[in-house]
């Protein structure tokens, strides 16, 4: 073959090899793009699902994918639920992991408040497991702190008050189905024949059907709040007044009253606020279960609040000339 049959060949088979080169270099250029994408659009709907709702494995994370997801979690305002998915857990498993990591330790420092209130919104909605749920996951992180004592009590008295209710509402059924089997006729009886006499037939007057008066139930009694202002260096003892609700029933009536010490820290910043102080007064005048039920602002008189009326003394609440106990809701105001 002559050099130039050989350059034409060898033109010839470039000229065919080029476009199939570039044609194979394409496509597998392709496939790579293809699997990328759909690999990473297959992985981000679970991690999606996951950091929405799911719980997360805590012992199959190492501590920077742990504390990654508790950033993720604040950022999603996830601070204690949903469980197992929150931020205050997966500090919680960095500090299991690593007692003395201080992101952790800041982090939980920082966001506790913010954590309570959200605890506390959820014992306003009524949910009483998750309430004591979050109680619970905030008292691992400070269990001295004087906020979880506050919530217990809060989340204590609605579940008394709601134990309360309940049994109002059932005696309040069982009175007037008592009522209502009181009002109604007895059947007439049927009159035996009298046979005819010769003599004078002598009539026994027949006792009129006089229904059993129903006796009511001592149902726990109720007092409207009434504001009360604290001063920090001085001493109200109310007279007892005879009241008497729409029943008839006495309330309760204050009879020794303690006033509360105004906070040092308080005083010396010059805040003022109140505090509604929710309570019930035993049938001997004393008063338990107090609790803070509202307060403006948040976590500053509480304590003393508290203090002062766990020391008050009631004439007790009357039920039909017996002392019953009553629940009651006081505002205490706090002014210099």
């Amino acid at each position: 073959m002559s050099p130039a049959s050989s350059r034409r060949h060898a033109q010839g088979v470039i000229r065919y090899s080029l476009p199939i080169l570039i044609a194979l270099i394409a496509v597998a250029g392709g496939l790579i793009f293809w699997q990328i994408r759909h690999g990473n659009a297959a992985d981000q709907p679970a991690n999606e699902v996951a950091a929405a709702s799911g719980p997360v494995a805590h012992t199959t994370l190492g501590t920077d994918e742990l504390l990654q997801h508790a950033r993720d979690a604040m950022t999603a305002q996830r601070l204690l639920a949903p469980a197992g998915n929150n931020a205050f857990e997966f500090y919680l498993a960095v500090l299991q992991r690593q007692p003395g990591n201080r992101v952790a330790q800041d982090a939980l420092r920082e966001i506790f408040p913010f954590a309570a209130n959200a605890a506390e919104q959820v014992i306003d909605a009524g949910d009483d497991a998750e309430a004591q749920r979050e109680i619970e996951l905030l008292a691992r992180a400070d269990p001295h702190n004087y906020t979880l004592t506050l919530l217990q009590s809060k989340l204590q008295a609605q579940r008394a008050m709601a134990q309360q209710q309940a049994q109002q509402a059932q005696q309040a059924s069982r009175h007037e189905s008592a009522t209502a089997q009181a009002k109604a006729p007895a059947p007439a009886a049927t009159p035996a024949p009298v046979p005819a006499a010769p003599a004078m037939v002598t009539a026994q007057a027949k006792p009129a059907n006089v229904p059993a008066p129903s006796t009511p139930s001592a149902l726990p009694l109720h007092v409207p709040s009434t504001p009360v202002e604290a001063a920090p260096a001085s001493a109200v003892h109310a007279r007892p007044v005879a009241a008497a609700d729409a029943t008839g029933a006495a309330v309760p009536v204050l009879t020794h009253r303690v006033e509360p010490a105004y906070p040092p820290e308080a005083k010396r910043t010059r805040r003022q606020g109140w505090v509604d102080v929710t309570f019930t007064v035993q049938p001997d005048g004393s008063v338990s279960g107090a609790s803070v039920a509202d307060a403006e602002p948040k976590y500053v008189f509480d304590r003393a609040a508290l203090a002062a009326v766990s020391r008050w003394q009631f004439s007790p609440g009357m039920q039909d000339g017996k002392p019953v106990a009553a629940q009651v809701r006081q505002r205490i105001e706090f002014r210099l």
